[in-house]
């Protein structure tokens, strides 16, 4: 459930580019603190199944926005699938259990065919300690369907969704004002020290009303949206920089501006990073909820998911883990959201093979830089946890 990489006259079908092959599912195998960040929101989820109107006259539709290869939601979405059949007394009946409807939301570039491989069951998914996630289509009567939209806009018709849920996804732009290129100390919003860019702040205000606006028209009445969204927490945490360890984003500063010493990009290229996305406050999520009539929030909360990488790696789950494998292991996960960013940065004039070979050399400068001190990197996550009704 992430995105990147984009210019000022950019859309947000361009903005991100997977990483790896379409069917692999690299997304999902890279990023396992997102299933801890997900079963941070579970119990949240669950109880607003357990408490809204269900309809069982019609199948309870639930949508994923934002769902990436659709890996990292699978098990939340099977207890779901087991709720509300709990609900309609229908969980014991195989002849006439509720029907579900799995509306799974991206990009139009997105890893498709990773997304059915995984919610069908042909690709089987472990979370971040190896377990096996279980399949919401072998519960029987699940049927799954896939919009490449945009998120940014309505993707299903009015009154139609029971419950939307969007984890580590609606921080991307739909576009992006690339406000930091040409700054050197810079590469995401979160970072400047006197508050956000103006532009960037602008256009995310504008993004968060139209992603509500969509989810209004969308949910029927009494729906829930629960939206596990990056946030700049109150203690001005973000994703990659909290209380423990390096910063992630010093860390890829220093590796991106290694290969300007090395001579392996100029100096418009290293100025030439800009995050396309935005990590809002608490404050700035729940303002833009309260200019929608229709939209109730339910609760919101801060939470700090710790990277399960390294809370591995320094309690002793990996006790025969070198430096240099915890590096490996680790750094794919700043990878899958953040590869293409970087790829932009790159001259126009370059050949895509070219920029992939840049590119695999930074990543290899991260990982030396990783393996010096594995137990100070990590990527905590920082979230705002919202649950919205529809009224």
């Amino acid at each position: 459930t992430a995105t990147a990489g984009a210019t000022a006259t950019t859309d947000s079908a361009s903005i991100h580019v997977p990483v790896g092959k379409d069917g692999d599912g690299a997304y999902t195998a890279a990023t396992k603190g997102c299933f801890d960040v997900i079963d941070e929101a579970t119990p949240l989820v669950l109880q607003e199944v357990r408490k809204q109107p269900i309809d069982t006259g019609r199948p309870f539709h639930v949508a994923d926005y934002g769902t990436a290869d659709g890996g990292t939601s699978l098990g939340l979405l099977t207890k779901i699938v087991r709720a509300v059949r709990e609900r309609t007394g229908t969980e014991s009946d195989k002849e006439e259990q509720h029907e579900i409807v799995i509306h799974y939301e991206d990009q139009l570039m997105n890893e498709w065919k990773s997304v059915f491989n995984h919610a069908l069951g042909y690709k089987q998914v472990t979370d971040a300690y190896g377990r096996d996630v279980s399949v919401p289509t072998d519960e029987g009567d699940v049927y799954v369907e896939a919009s490449g939209v945009g998120f940014h806009s309505q993707c299903y018709p009015s009154s139609s969704i029971d419950l939307g849920v969007s984890f580590t996804a609606m921080h991307w732009l739909s576009t992006s004002p690339s406000s930091l290129k040409g700054t050197t100390e810079v590469m995401h919003a979160a970072r400047c020290s006197t508050g956000p860019p103006a532009a960037e702040h602008l256009q995310a205000g504008k993004d968060w009303s139209s992603i509500l606006g969509a989810r209004s028209k969308e949910l029927v009445k009494g729906g829930r949206f629960v939206c596990v969204n990056f946030c700049v927490s109150g203690e001005g945490y973000f994703l990659g920089q909290t209380d423990r360890g390096a910063s992630m984003w010093d860390s890829f500063l220093a590796s991106w501006n290694k290969l300007h010493a090395d001579g392996l990009i100029d100096e418009r290229e290293r100025l030439g990073v800009s995050f396309p996305n935005y990590y809002r406050t608490t404050a700035e999520f729940m303002d833009g909820i309260q200019k929608h009539p229709h939209l109730k929030l339910i609760s919101a909360e801060e939470r700090i998911v710790r990277c399960p990488y390294r809370e591995q790696y320094v309690n002793g789950g990996n006790d025969n883990m070198s430096p240099q494998e915890y590096a490996k292991s680790f750094v794919p996960t700043t990878k899958t959201w953040s590869h293409s960013t970087f790829k932009a940065a790159l001259g126009n004039e370059r050949s895509d093979e070219e920029k992939e070979q840049i590119l695999e050399k930074f990543w290899k400068n991260y990982e030396d830089l990783v393996a010096r001190n594995p137990e100070d990197h990590g990527m905590d996550y920082v979230h705002s946890y919202l649950v919205i009704e529809k009224v």
